[in-house]
């Protein structure tokens, strides 16, 4: 009796496991259905495809020499010459500055209402 008890129960989980991926199959098949859609008629794109881009842009700005910093290991000398190259080629360091805001006064051409 234990051995068809056993038997049963692993049938109902097996049923419960394939009833889940296939659901999860359709969720993932309608939401990619509906976000080509919303991507041809709105012309935003997905949030997984802006993620990704985002992701594979800061893989390809990040130098050889930073991942080594940011994991606590000796900076690499590859990244170190890199370094000394890239201050030695500013010769002139205002160009580092930048302006945030200017302030300019705008006239009022209309006349404020009198109370």
């Amino acid at each position: 009796m234990a051995f068809l008890t056993r038997f049963l129960l692993t049938l109902i989980g097996m049923a419960f496991a394939l009833l889940f991926t296939l659901g999860v199959l359709c969720w993932l098949a309608l939401y990619v259905t509906f976000a080509s859609v919303r991507w041809l008629v709105t012309g935003q794109k997905p949030q997984v495809v802006m993620m990704w881009q985002q992701i594979k842009a800061f893989r390809k700005g990040m130098q050889p020499g930073q991942s080594a910093r940011w994991s606590g290991g000796a900076p690499s000398s590859e990244g170190q010459r890199r370094e000394e190259q890239g201050h030695a080629q500013r010769p002139n360091a205002k160009s580092d500055v930048i302006e945030d805001v200017v302030v300019r006064e705008i006239p009022d051409k209309r006349e404020r209402p009198k109370d």
